[in-house]
């Protein structure tokens, strides 16, 4: 039963693997504009992306537009080849909304060579939930006597959602040089459950039966920084800027773990159940530093960025306080962490104006994962400890669309894709339809993910831009 027990372990930790897009971040893309651009306009954002790619940008927009978030919707995609045993697989499809932007500028009067901006935007979401379940009859289980009845269910969900509220601030210092400062507050919600449950029904007719549950989830609020400077010449614009680490406001969540186990067998039945709220929770984040610029190239402009990110020391998000199990008389204490590399990406697009009215975009950037490599969703060297970042795998962003400049609005009409792939040994297999028993397995099991995001956006401009527009 131990074997079992174990199996169901790894197995969540395998699926864990493929959900959590938290060690990146390159993973959205902000302004009509610049969703088209996946990631390339530190130094030549051009609408109100500035906010969150470059603030000292706005101080040299002649026209920054209110933006009326656009409509995303998202179709992502998780094949799990091969994940619980030859020829079963797990796989995963989802439609809806993805995350966007709402931004507008604003004035104070006694300010007047000063602009200004808010924005609310979702910086990233992630809600999986993934399930498997086995029935068979045969000698599943070595240990047991003869044939049994064998039954098996893991379930796994995660989500994680942060979101930025804040005010930007710019000013040409000078023709050519403008600076920045956009201050956000962020909210952050993650949660996961990680959930399994085995069944034997032997010949003997003893049941053996196996449960056991994880789960935590936390919220935090903090305060961050994004400081610009933007240099503009007549064929190109320049920038960089520098990002601080999350500084913490508030932070608590609730961790619970539940482990139950008949084990007729071996005479050690266990219960253990323990649940904590009100745990402190503190989630770091790293610095980072962007350069970027962009060239008026024939009808167009050609745009490269690069960030780096810093390395995030092994923390602990959240502990909860030592609890004795209720059967095995042991202590022990549920513990959330993380720790980051540091991490380096860069983007390249271009945009060409087709005609007066219309304007063609396409790009290419990377998101390389920050997560320790072998990191797993349980450290499985560690009783009770969690991993909070674990997607380890490499994403490539493509983007491509075209803006029609219309009388009254700019409308954007496109699509981004994003896709990661790569192996990972598959250490045990589920029993199949004709009850094989399980056994050490030294074949690979290969993830395959994808999200295709439809973009539908449009830039509404102030009154008075609107009536130049109109020509009213």
């Amino acid at each position: 039963m131990r074997k079992f027990s174990l199996f169901i372990i790894i197995m969540t930790l395998l699926v864990q693997n493929v959900v959590a897009q938290d060690a990146h971040y390159w993973t959205e893309q902000y302004g009509t504009k610049s969703m088209l651009l996946s990631n390339s306009v530190v130094g030549s954002v051009s609408d109100l992306g500035a906010v969150f790619y470059n603030p000292a940008r706005l101080g040299q927009i002649e026209k920054p537009a209110f933006v009326i978030s656009a409509k995303v919707y998202q179709l992502s995609n998780t094949n799990f080849e091969n994940g619980a045993g030859d020829d079963i697989d797990l796989k995963k499809s989802k439609f809806g909304g993805a995350p966007s932007l709402v931004a507008g500028t604003f004035k104070i009067k006694w300010l007047p060579e000063h602009k200004f901006a808010y924005a609310f935007l979702t910086r990233y979401t992630s809600d999986i939930n993934f399930s498997t379940r086995s029935q068979v009859y045969g000698d599943v289980i070595e240990s047991l006597p003869g044939e049994e009845y064998f039954s098996g269910r893991i379930e796994l969900n995660k989500k994680v959602k942060e979101e930025w509220m804040g005010v930007s601030w710019s000013k040409s210092l000078s023709e050519k040089l403008s600076i920045g400062v956009s201050t956000f507050i962020t909210a952050r919600e993650q949660s996961s459950l990680i959930e399994s449950n085995l069944q034997a029904y032997p010949e003997d007719e003893r049941l053996e039966m196996f449960t056991q549950k994880n789960s935590y989830s936390y919220d935090q609020f903090g305060l961050l920084w994004k400081i610009g400077l933007s240099y503009q010449l007549k064929r190109m614009t320049a920038g960089i800027t520098v990002t601080t680490p999350n500084l913490r406001l508030f932070g608590e969540g609730d961790m619970q773990y539940e482990y139950f186990s008949t084990a007729y067998e071996s005479n050690s039945s266990v219960y253990e159940l323990d649940t904590q709220d009100g745990l402190e929770a503190i989630h770091k984040t790293p610095w980072s530093v962007a350069v970027g610029a962009g060239f008026n190239i024939l009808k167009g402009t050609f745009h490269v960025s690069s960030e780096y990110f810093s390395a995030v020391d092994r923390h602990t998000i959240m502990q909860s306080e030592p609890f004795t199990g209720q059967s095995t008389g042991e202590e022990k204490y549920g513990q959330l962490v993380n720790r980051l590399n540091s991490v380096f990406n860069f983007g390249v697009g271009y945009n060409i104006n087709v005609n007066e009215k219309v304007g063609a975009y396409v790009s290419y950037s990377t998101d390389f994962s920050a997560a320790i490599p072998n990191s797993y969703g349980i450290d499985p060297r560690e009783d009770l400890v969690y991993i909070g970042s674990t997607f380890r795998s490499d994403i490539s962003h493509f983007g491509a669309g075209v803006i029609l400049d219309l009388s009254w609005a700019d409308l954007t009409l496109g699509a981004t894709n994003a896709s990661a792939k790569y192996a990972i040994k598959r250490p045990i297999d589920f029993p199949n339809d004709d009850a094989s028993v399980a056994s050490v397995d030294e074949q690979e099991s290969q993830i395959d993910w994808s999200r295709w995001r439809f973009i539908v956006g449009i830039s509404v401009p102030l009154f008075k831009q609107m009536a130049d527009k109109l020509n009213l």
